[in-house]
């Protein structure tokens, strides 16, 4: 399959359903203390993993079937995750871990970005509904923030839209050649979400962020460490070469002081996120105001078409 094709089926997953079950157990302290440890949410959709020698934690997105889409439950067991267990495990020495890689399940891709179907379904709320569902959507995945220890983005295959979005919010980005990092959202008919238009300027300048977010750019690995969004290549294409080299940068990472890297990546963000909820906030509304246009849909089927999109003008409803 050619990369066009891949990007395709990328961005209109065949498969949206997740399952259900029951939460596990906040106080089960076995959760984060085996030599190499992985847990798992009721749903399966992510899943976590410690490895108590290197001091290194895995966090996957967990439904290659759609391309890891990030779908609304899927982040809900993402914050449940990161906010109930990971921030207060690190935090009490239950999970004693110096750094993080997030990495997408399987070998086809990190992210497809968000579930299209759903998206394509909010047009028939008000404005103001989609716009609290929007920033709930983004807070749900942007809580990876809220780790104390720095994350690594291994984009093992194409991070599109709000995945790409996702892995930008990380600390650091590790991908490869054929990989593919695709602001897509003005080609789809919509604004960037999920921090894009304020984390890439911080990661590649204001000229190459306006110039990716307006023309809906997607990035080459090759590309990407050229001009700075990821941090290195991996010396060969497949997904695991990809999660290798995060987990060497990660290693690398976990064997300095713990303190000096925990203060320093909270300085680091503490720069990096001001102006962040005001930037969420204005995607989330301008991104509601989106679908309530008539022409919303229009990209999503331009791209399974592979065709340029047929907008309706500004003033028009």
């Amino acid at each position: 399959m050619n990369a066009n094709a891949l990007i395709s089926r990328i961005l209109v997953p065949r498969v949206a359903a997740a399952r259900s079950g029951r939460p596990l157990s906040r106080s089960s302290a076995s959760l984060f203390r085996s030599a190499s440890t992985t847990a798992a949410t009721a749903s399966d959709l992510v899943l976590f993993s410690l490895d108590e020698k290197t001091k290194v934690a895995t966090l996957t997105l967990n439904s290659p079937s759609t391309f890891n889409a990030l779908t609304v439950e899927m982040g809900e067991a993402f914050e449940d995750m990161i906010t109930n267990r990971l921030v207060p495990g690190l935090k009490s020495g239950e999970v004693n871990a110096n750094s993080l890689v997030l990495c997408g399940a399987g070998d086809k891709a990190f992210s497809a970005g968000g579930d299209l179907k759903w998206l394509k379904g909010l047009r028939h709320n008000p404005v103001h509904v989609n716009a609290d569902n929007m920033i709930s959507f983004y807070r749900s995945f942007l809580c990876i923030r809220d780790l104390q220890i720095p994350t690594i983005a291994a984009i093992n295959g194409p991070a599109i839209g709000a995945g790409a979005c996702l892995a930008t919010a990380c600390d650091m980005r590790v991908t490869s050649s054929r990989s593919k990092i695709g602001y897509t959202f003005a080609s789809l008919g919509i604004h960037a979400g999920m921090g894009g238009s304020h984390f890439l300027p911080l990661s590649i300048g204001r000229s190459l962020a306006n110039e990716a977010l307006l023309t809906g750019k997607i990035f080459s690995g090759d590309e990407a460490l050229e001009v700075g969004l990821v941090n290195k290549l991996a010396q060969t294409d497949d997904s695991a070469a990809v999660k290798g080299e995060a987990m060497e940068l990660a290693k690398k990472i976990a064997q300095q002081h713990p303190l000096a890297v925990r203060t320093m990546t909270k300085s680091i963000r503490l720069k990096e996120d001001e102006g962040l909820d005001a930037a969420l906030r204005l995607e989330a509304y301008a991104q509601a105001m989106c679908y309530a246009r008539d022409d919303w849909g229009e990209g999503i089927e331009a791209n399974v078409e592979r065709r340029d999109g047929n907008f309706n003008d500004y003033l028009s409803k």
